[in-house]
């Protein structure tokens, strides 16, 4: 069941070029999940059926593995360190080609997110890596688009990272999309030549994305033609794909603020439904991309700009850390339940923008693929953050699979407490200096220090969480011996699996590790 708000309202259900269609409901109603698919249902047969049809599928190149040396093997970059085989899973990867249009905004100075073309028809390649089933009736119906992150110079998955032991034993497929100019060229033109030591380099020879707007279209392609079960050249063929899921991490979160409120409602398959029906809007601060980006637009909408705030007739979710809250800052983003009942927004308590996880996998293929040593922080000040991100994320990305499929949202939206007392607001803090209000995961219920959202030191240590223990007299006075810790956290444990953010797999990791520690010891 979906509760709307208060007050008479126009709800947008469908636009496309040709087409708006509008639904009034009264706010304070109760509007089942059913009642929504019907009216959707009925809202499309007014939609332009050629609107939708008119999605051009890209053609794909199955980008093969050869073995071989370090040097001469082909194998995809940032391919996953483990061996999937042993999870049933299998990666395959391919070079996605089609024709993606350039946009501009009908009226930049309103803020309205609404688009126009700006230049037809420009021809891309990109690659796109797939990690499935192999087993396709494991398949739970579930296909996660990851915007693949470009903030090094070339790509990497942090969603993936994060998540995929859920993603795993979900039965979800991961698809991860190169979707950046920088990125693309890296591939084509760096990757194993002059400074990078000798990898596979001509794998991606034919790869092409001259412009940044081009983006756009590829994810509506790229989503359609995985949505489309005949179509030629489908890596999911075979697979009953029922939804699709965008999710990005940090820079790549920003592009989905823009799809979602520029291009989902006119992005439809033949029988009206979305391409994608749900977005994962994760750690990417307060702004969104321009529509057009370089070299027309500078890249980021302003500060302050209503394109950058998420509102869409569909499912979204949107994660932010503590670093992300103030240090970026994303407080001003924020948006009430009651406002855009779509959209459900938390902050984590305690959480990092980089945690230890992420530092320690996202090196593997900085050494394999790149030679670099494996840390982007290779000397932080302090210890990185040990809390665990992606046990929360894992959760978020469940509830939104479960919102999409019954239209039953998840809980209400989570905020971190500010301290508006200064010139600028930051953080509210407890006395051992940890966040107050947002998710709480079990380590900040009962901490072992103060969990903070930045580190520094060289590289990119500022978007690294830090970690200050207490001393030995504060944890004997809060812990008296390691039974007393371990009742204490794994009480912690159940209280967030109870509130929805903390899946039953991962409490049990959680509760393992504290067991094994030698808290109270």
């Amino acid at each position: 069941m979906i509760l709307l708000d208060t007050t008479w309202h126009w709800a947008r259900l469908i636009k496309t070029a040709q087409t708006v269609v509008y639904i009034q409901y009264q706010r304070g109603m109760i509007m089942s999940a059913k009642l929504m698919a019907a009216l959707m249902a009925v809202a499309s047969l007014t939609m332009s059926v050629q609107a939708s049809a008119d999605i051009d599928l890209p053609i794909t190149e199955s980008l093969p593995v050869v073995p071989g040396t370090v040097e001469t093997r082909s194998q995809p970059f940032i391919t996953w360190y483990l061996d999937l085989s042993v999870d049933g899973y299998v990666e395959d990867e391919y070079a996605i080609s089609g024709s993606a249009n350039l946009y501009s905004y009908v009226n930049e100075a309103s803020g309205s997110p609404e688009v126009s073309i700006d230049t037809p028809d420009q021809p891309y390649t990109t690659r796109l890596l797939v990690r499935r089933p192999i087993d396709t009736g494991r398949f739970n119906g579930t296909v996660y688009v990851e915007v693949l992150n470009a903030t090094a110079g070339w790509d990497g998955d942090p969603i993936w990272q994060s998540t995929s032991e859920y993603l795993i034993r979900s039965g979800a497929v991961w698809v991860g999309l190169s979707t950046k100019p920088n990125t693309v060229n890296f591939l084509r033109d760096s990757w194993g030549r002059g400074i990078w030591p000798a990898r596979n380099a001509e794998r991606y020879a034919t790869l092409s994305m001259p412009a940044f707007g081009q983006v756009w279209d590829m994810l509506t392609q790229v989503g359609a033609l995985l949505k489309t079960p005949a179509a030629s050249g489908n890596p999911l063929a075979g697979y009953d794909v029922q939804r699709l899921i965008m999710v990005g991490y940090s820079q790549s979160a920003a592009y989905q603020v823009t799809y979602a409120n520029s291009f989902h409602e006119s992005a439809r398959m033949a029988d009206g439904r979305p391409v994608y029906d749900g977005y994962y809007v994760s750690a990417g601060g307060a702004r969104a991309k321009h529509a057009l980006g370089p070299p027309g637009a500078v890249e980021n909408i302003p500060l302050n700009d209503a394109r950058n705030l998420i509102d869409v007739a569909a499912p979204v979710i949107r994660f932010q850390t503590q670093t992300e809250v103030v240090n970026f800052p994303s407080y001003p983003t924020r948006q009430a339940d009651a406002d855009y009942p779509w959209l459900r927004t938390y902050e984590m308590a305690g959480g990092s923008h980089v945690d230890s996880h992420l530092a320690v996998i996202g090196g593997q293929a900085l050494v394999r693929d790149l030679g670099l040593p494996p840390s982007f922080c290779p000397s932080p000040a302090i210890p990185f953050n040990p809390i665990r991100i992606g046990y929360v994320q894992s959760a978020l990305m469940q509830a939104l699979d479960r919102w999409i499929q019954t239209g039953a949202p998840p809980p209400a939206s989570r905020f971190l407490q500010l301290d508006t007392s200064g010139a600028s607001p930051v953080l509210a803090r407890d006395a051992d200096g940890n966040a107050i209000g947002g998710i709480r995961p079990p380590d900040v219920r009962v901490p072992l220090g103060n969990y903070v959202e930045a580190n520094s030191g060289p590289g990119f240590c500022g978007l690294f969480g830090g970690f200050d223990s207490f001393n030995a007299g504060v944890l004997q006075s809060r812990y008296r011996n390691h039974g007393s810790y371990v009742n204490q956290y794994q009480q912690a444990v159940q209280a967030v699996v109870h509130e929805g953010f903390l899946l039953k797999a991962d409490a049990d990791a959680l509760r393992k590790a504290a067991a094994q520690s030698a808290v109270g010891k």
